[in-house]
């Protein structure tokens, strides 16, 4: 799209778009206010894992058109998808397109030193961190890590386990065994926890990977499988996925912006997205509770490369 000669970026066409319904929404403010006041917002496609993108579009841009309606303004403006992928997303915010946006913790350590380190929202149930299990039967032959060489796991497809691979490439790593692709005969993904865990129990699998709440939510509805099952391995506390604001965010837009995220389950549309995400809601944390899911990242991140370059050398 050209005009008067010259080429119209996408973040001006979101942002001349989004800034003229607001200004009939809120006509007080001049086009500078308006302009500085709105956030662009976009998440990434791997937070979904699994779910469908479309629900998941509808239920946003529901949500937003209701923020309107309940503020009588509008602060924030959605990437036309809305949902796009991880290489764009970090691309549009080195560029400074996208002003908020949610991301995995793999996508985060990438974009962290452009993030606000005082305003992250994470979810309710995992504010302070979640674990990962590996769980194996009691009368298995698994009782350490290195037994575990040839078996076949099951993971739960799962959002909450964006951290997985890193864990346990560098859990493995760490004991000087190969690579989980090396290691492990087999490595499935289900995203029924049902199917996750009982075919261990029924000794199908050898070991099942997933969320400690998960393990937990399994256990309430069958306490059977709490006396036969046991972890083998327990990960340190992760953030899997994360809403960030890039620095220099309009202070009082991105303030709006959180209180509407915070009170996101209040809305018709915003019971949705919570619904989405299986959790009650959404807190504010600094930056300090993401850094063991930092660490585990820029550790795989190292061990990646390190990898590479073995191979390049054979």
């Amino acid at each position: 799209m050209e005009i008067s000669g010259g080429t119209i970026t996408r973040r001006q066409c979101l942002t001349g778009t989004a800034a003229t319904l607001a200004a009939l929404l809120a006509p007080a403010l001049s086009w500078s206010e308006i302009k500085r006041a709105l956030l662009i917002v976009a998440i990434s496609e791997e937070t979904l894992a699994g779910a469908n993108v479309n629900d998941a579009r509808a239920a946003y841009r529901v949500w937003l058109k209701e923020l309107v309606n309940q503020y009588g303004a509008k602060t924030a403006e959605p990437v036309p998808e809305i949902f796009i992928s991880s290489e764009e997303l970090i691309r549009d915010v080195h560029q400074n397109t996208i002003d908020c946006y949610g991301v995995t913790a793999l996508e985060f350590a990438k974009i962290a030193d452009l993030t606000d380190p005082d305003n992250l929202v994470v979810q309710d149930y995992f504010s302070d961190g979640m674990e990962y299990l590996l769980l194996v039967h009691n009368q298995s032959r698994f009782k350490t890590i290195s037994d575990l060489r040839g078996a076949n796991i099951v993971s739960h497809l799962h959002r909450d386990m964006a951290l997985l691979q890193p864990w346990l490439s560098t859990v493995l790593a760490d004991n000087n065994l190969p690579a989980p692709e090396s290691f492990f005969a087999s490595h499935k993904r289900n995203a029924s926890l049902t199917q996750v865990v009982l075919p261990v129990f029924f000794r199908r699998f050898d070991g099942a990977c997933l969320a400690r709440q998960s393990w937990e939510t399994a256990m309430e509805l069958n306490p059977q499988l709490g006396r036969d099952l046991h972890p083998l391995l327990v990960s340190p506390k992760l953030i899997p996925i994360v809403f960030g604001f890039r620095r220099g965010t309009n202070p009082s837009a991105r303030k709006l912006l959180i209180d509407s995220i915070q009170r996101v389950s209040t809305l018709t549309a915003g019971a949705q997205i919570v619904a989405l995400y299986q959790s009650k809601g959404f807190v504010v944390r600094p930056i300090s509770v993401m850094k063991n899911s930092l660490e585990i990242v820029h550790k795989y991140d190292r061990l990646k490369a390190q990898q590479g370059l073995s191979k390049g050398k054979q």
